[in-house]
């Protein structure tokens, strides 16, 4: 009877033994582990290792394939699997790209912001006038995707500032000024050219002009900063080149009419002009 007793005792110490291992956490690396899975890399040592994730090729976001249930019996895999892909896809439709996805029961879903872009900007401190128009950004077939319908997002970001207004002199002639201070307004406008769509951006500066006797300081290249953002949709392969120019208005209040001289205007005076394309998905 004794051995008996002895044996259950036994058998019952040995329960927690083997019940902890499935519902204790599991460490990598570490003996305290913080999570149901916590794979430590130790800081001290110089290599520093990382997690190699199940590598597949998938070929688009709403096909399961190649990755499957290891489970008898069950074709579809858990929610929540997650792999690195290393294919890239250009069928125009579910495209995949290379990094991690987790399947959410219908589809992959990319653990990765899918945003491209590209800064263009112009050259500092250029000097305009009426003729010709002054070229500021010029790429040629720079510009091209291979998905169908993709929406791009344009930022654009210009500055102007007015040339040297004429000095007022006073009471001589219809077409001077018969003040002490002139105030001289010039405009332009810069055209944006993608592929075959254009978009006009005008814009305008001050300058000031004292007569000489005033003693005051003129004011020149006081210029403005003009934003805008617009969306685009663009087709699978197509080439867009892009140019940006300024059309300097005539500016007869201007020294030289805005032709010449400190008359002419100020592009890009402290900072570039800039245009920037940025990819944000799918139509």
């Amino acid at each position: 009877m004794r051995a008996i007793i002895l044996k259950y005792l036994f058998l019952f110490c040995m329960i927690p033994a083997l019940v902890s291992p499935s519902i204790a956490q599991v460490g990598i690396n570490t003996t305290s582990p913080e999570g149901f899975l916590d794979v430590y890399n130790n800081p001290t040592p110089t290599e520093k290792y990382g997690l190699v994730l199940p590598r597949v090729s998938l070929t688009a976001t709403n096909v399961m394939a190649p990755v499957t249930n290891p489970k008898t019996g069950v074709t579809a895999i858990p929610i929540g699997t997650t792999v690195f892909n290393t294919n890239v896809s250009a069928t125009g439709s579910n495209d995949v790209t290379v990094g991690i996805y987790s399947w959410d029961g219908t589809q992959w879903i990319p653990q990765f912001n899918q945003e491209q872009s590209e800064l263009f900007e112009s050259n500092l401190y250029l000097l305009t006038r009426p003729v010709p128009p002054l070229p500021l950004l010029t790429n040629s077939g720079a510009l091209s995707w291979s998905n169908i319908m993709v929406i791009f997002m344009t930022s654009f970001s210009v500055n102007y500032g007015g040339g040297g207004a004429k000095v007022p002199n006073e009471g001589s002639g219809s077409s001077e000024s018969d003040g002490q201070l002139n105030i001289a307004r010039q405009s332009g406008t810069f055209t944006l050219t993608l592929g075959s769509d254009t978009y006009d951006f005008p814009v305008h500066s001050y300058s000031t002009a004292y007569d000489p006797g005033i003693g005051a300081t003129n004011y020149f290249a006081i210029w403005q900063q003009f934003n805008s953002t617009f969306y685009k949709d663009f087709t699978e392969n197509e080439v867009i080149n892009m140019t940006m120019i300024f059309d300097q208005d005539n500016a007869p209040e201007f020294v030289s009419n805005g032709n010449g001289g400190t008359g002419r205007g100020y592009v890009a005076y402290d900072i570039p002009c800039t245009v920037e394309i940025t990819y944000i998905g799918e139509q």
